[in-house]
């Protein structure tokens, strides 16, 4: 269990106004149980919202759930690396294909977490205020930072419309706004006003997007790319679930434990009865 930083921090819906946002909580490694939630997950149509409910069964806090789905996009993606790094190290390996098409190069990456995280965000708010002039008119808005929760419902709206699931995004975090004085509501943004806005609460949060600046060494191209903590994550974990089934099946076949009780075992335990149980088997062949 590890107490950890996230850079903007979590506001409770009982808290006063006064009070400040959480900035801190336990979290615990992902365990074997949690493997195989994810497996029994697998075909989920929303991998955002499975990410999310995997988080949610390692924070190791009072209701659980509705604080990760109450975490802001930048402190959920804060949450997922720390997750990376406790249960499978700092250190970590990815592939990509250079995206010039005349080129298309296979790419091996090495990332850190740590260089990854960002440090506590200095002004943290529950509401943010803007002012700013678009191409239609005038406007003012007060709005909150994406959470989790709101990801979740966009991408659902998202999978039959993407303009739906953006609107939805917006709508659930505008709090008001009014255009030369006159309220406006979330559909009769204009597109520079959405744009307006999108950035200014990109801005508040940071660690929401993790942008990589890259150079093909092939082509010597250099380009961007997102990275997603939660894809790559539920990528790396749906790999070690597979393999985690094989190992129960194994276990199980020659000590006769139920998959409660080997899942149960510490990781380093399990290894070492597969290694026996390896052993166990080749001796038996030699003979």
């Amino acid at each position: 269990m590890l107490r950890v930083a996230i850079p903007g921090g979590v506001w409770r819906s009982d808290a006063l106004r006064t009070d400040g946002p959480v900035r801190e909580l336990s979290l615990r490694p992902i365990g074997g149980e949690d493997e195989v939630f994810l497996l029994d997950s697998a075909d989920h149509p929303v991998p955002s919202a499975r990410a999310t409910a995997l988080l949610a069964r390692c924070i190791d806090e009072v209701d659980a759930e509705r604080t990760a789905r109450s975490l802001t996009v930048g402190d959920r993606e804060a949450l997922l690396l720390q997750l990376r790094r406790l249960t499978l190290g700092d250190a970590f390996d990815c592939v990509l294909r250079c995206p010039v098409e005349s080129c298309g190069e296979r790419m091996e990456l090495s990332l850190r977490v740590s260089d990854l995280l960002l440090p506590p965000y200095a002004d943290v708010q529950r509401e943010y205020e803007t002012v700013f002039d678009a191409s239609d008119g005038n406007y003012a808005m007060t709005y909150r930072l994406p959470t989790a929760e709101d990801l979740e419902r966009a991408a659902t709206h998202a999978r039959n419309d993407a303009e739906l699931g953006a609107l939805s995004l917006l709508t659930a975090c505008l709090v008001t706004a009014t255009r030369d004085g006159a309220v406006v509501h979330a559909s009769d943004l204009s597109d520079s006003a959405r744009d307006e806005i999108s950035a200014a609460m990109a801005a508040h949060d940071p660690q929401a997007e993790i942008e990589l600046d890259l150079v093909c060494p092939t082509c010597s191209s250099a380009f961007s790319i997102v990275f997603d903590t939660g894809m790559f994550l539920l990528q790396e974990l749906d790999q070690r679930a597979k393999q985690l089934t094989q190992d129960v099946h194994t276990l199980a076949l020659h000590y006769h434990w139920s998959e409660r009780e080997i899942l149960h075992l510490p990781p380093r335990r399990r290894a070492r009865y597969l290694e026996l149980v390896a052993e166990s088997v080749a001796r038996s062949r030699v003979r």
